[in-house]
């Protein structure tokens, strides 16, 4: 049985665990004064003075609570000021109606758990916590659209000079939401604006705030969108050398411990003469611009560009309409094994008849094709067919695969994965005799949900060629995780001959690298028998290109693997 003796030496160890955390907290320069009232009370509890200890704790847990109440986010008051509110209310218990010792055990153990929640803070969180305070004393670093026009309306009665918008979306702020918290996110985005307004405080700049002694000059449009406007009259290049400036300053790495985070520029610029051109026509063309340049960091506008859009525009209403089975067609081009010189798969190509412009190519419609919702239902279609060219191989003896390079995003969904398991037994297909090209931007940035849903879909029977190796960096680390059969070296690596060492010793190591990982490797858009042979001395299992043959219409796949095969087996090489 555990006397009044036991249990207050109990309280007083759990005191002592608290004191020693406490003394980390000072080493740690996190809440240096509250953890000395702790000590105090500590001692106080341990020497019996317990009236003596239960004032300290009023006092201090009084203090903390204000402190959270006036300086923290709602989120940390709930938590924190819940906690010193739950002391305070036993403390003061105790004072007015003395309490068993029991209670009193609250106290201590509440003080660890408040002490470890200080010590999860990170270095770099408590300094922009401290910079934050320092901003909310300040107005927000942007002008609102509403008063940007406006202002800039009476700068134009009397100055019609040559002006030029500054339209800057900030990318990334989702991933810098997700990894720091709202609160951090918010704070990084407002150091960014102040970086801007401090880079466009010149005198060529506008100040379109009404309070001409504030020098804000960064108006926003929409959320994460923001403007500038330059009087570029005097200096016809100022606005392209100002946005060189901001995008080098908004472009800065964020280290944080759930690793690096930044904040990307995408700027466009647009000018005009400013009697003739409102803000609102400005930032038309300047969404104009990075519509038509989404890839580029820094993009102008030109007059060209509204026929563009036009035309885009003309695009997009015919793909909504467009048949499938008699607006597109279907071409293939063999890839050929270099040990035999035999096919060792036919890639379909999708081209559509343009009314206009006649046979165009998938890269050139594809992006629009998804835009207007009709993607998944034309990957599905492609597909089928590919398996009804296989099945149609397979009776007539020829055996060969056939391939499919349009996908992006649609191959990851459950939708899809499963039709292609359908359609191959459907076709009575074995694994592999289809093969999904996937272009490498896709396959390098999948998730651990993407990885599951590409091993069902090899699971299924569906062979994966990796597309335009070398075309972007690699992230190594995905690679074993990946089941590839087939691997595409990008033209641009054999489009020049060069028998230099350092140009072949990294084709051989990204060569070497996928043949370990039990890769086809097969290098395409070789024209030239010079080019053939290059490739050749690299050990690769394949090539594709118009050194073999031109992409011909799908109708012919089947006459054409008969001749192809007809000619290896009579051993005479095919002319190319």
């Amino acid at each position: 049985m555990i006397t009044s003796i036991h249990l207050g030496a109990f309280i007083c160890g759990l005191f002592i665990m608290a004191l020693l955390i406490s003394l980390v907290l000072i080493s740690e320069r996190k809440d240096g004064i509250s953890a000395m009232c702790y000590s105090l009370a500590g001692l106080a509890y341990v020497g019996g003075q317990w009236h003596v200890a239960s004032g300290i704790l009023i006092l201090v847990f009084t203090a903390r609570w204000w402190w959270f109440y006036r300086h923290q986010a709602p989120q940390i008051l709930q938590v924190r000021g819940a906690l010193v509110a739950l002391q305070l209310l036993v403390v003061t218990l105790n004072l007015v109606w003395p309490l068993h010792f029991s209670w009193l055990c609250i106290l201590p153990l509440i003080l660890q758990v408040m002490a470890f929640m200080e010590l999860e803070g990170n270095d770099d969180e408590q300094l922009l916590k401290a910079q934050h305070n320092e901003l909310n004393a300040r107005s927000l670093p942007v002008i609102s659209w509403g008063q940007a026009v406006t202002q800039y309306n009476l700068w134009r009665q009397k100055n019609n000079h040559q002006v030029a918008l500054l339209l800057l979306q900030v990318e990334g702020y989702e991933q810098l939401n997700r990894s720091l918290g709202q609160e951090f996110a918010e704070l990084v985005l407002m150091q960014s604006l102040a970086r801007i307004n401090k880079v466009a405080a010149q005198p060529s700049v506008l100040n379109l705030q009404l309070r001409e002694q504030f020098a804000i000059e960064v108006f926003q449009v929409a959320p994460l969108c923001y403007g500038l406007v330059i009087d570029i009259s005097p200096d016809s290049h100022c606005h392209e050398r100002l946005a060189e400036d901001i995008a080098a300053v908004l472009q800065k790495p964020f280290n944080s411990r759930h690793g690096v985070v930044e904040l990307k520029p995408h700027i466009a610029l647009s000018t005009g003469m400013a009697g003739d051109t409102s803000l609102d026509d400005l930032l038309q063309q300047g969404y104009r611009a990075i519509e038509f340049h989404p890839q580029q960091r820094i993009c102008h506008y030109h007059d060209s560009l509204e026929q563009q859009a036009a035309a885009h525009q003309q695009q997009l209403r015919l793909l909504s309409a467009v048949d499938f089975e008699r607006d597109f067609s279907l071409y293939f081009q063999p890839v050929i094994g270099l040990e035999g010189n035999k096919p060792l798969y036919a890639e379909l190509l999708l081209r559509w008849q343009h009314p206009e412009r006649g046979m165009v190519e998938a890269k050139d419609f594809i992006r629009d094709l998804r835009a207007v919702g009709r993607g998944y239902k034309l990957a599905f279609h492609v597909l089928e067919r590919a398996a009804e060219m296989a099945k149609g191989l397979k009776m007539e003896g020829l055996g060969m695969p056939v391939s499919v390079n349009l996908f992006g995003e649609e191959i990851l969904h459950d939708e899809f994965v499963e039709f292609a398991g359908r359609i191959l037994r459907e076709h009575r297909l074995k694994a592999g005799d289809l093969i999904i090209e996937c272009p490498l931007t896709v396959l390098m940035s999948l998730d651990k949900r993407g990885l599951a849903l590409l091993t069902r879909l090899h699971q299924k029977g569906i062979h994966l060629c990796l597309d335009g190796m070398g075309e972007t960096p690699l992230f190594l680390a995905k690679l074993p995780k990946i089941n590839l059969e087939y691997v595409k070296v990008d033209p641009s690596l054999t489009a020049d001959v060069d028998y230099t060492s350092n140009n072949k010793a990294l084709l051989n190591g990204l060569i070497d690298m996928h043949r370990h990982l039990n890769a086809q490797v097969i290098c395409q858009g070789v024209g030239t028998t010079t080019q053939l042979s290059y490739v050749k001395e690299f050990n690769v299992q394949g090539a594709q290109g118009y050194v073999f043959t031109h992409p011909l219409p799908a109708d012919g796949l089947l006459s054409w693997t008969r001749q192809w095969q007809q000619k290896v087996e009579q051993q005479s090489a095919p002319s190319w």
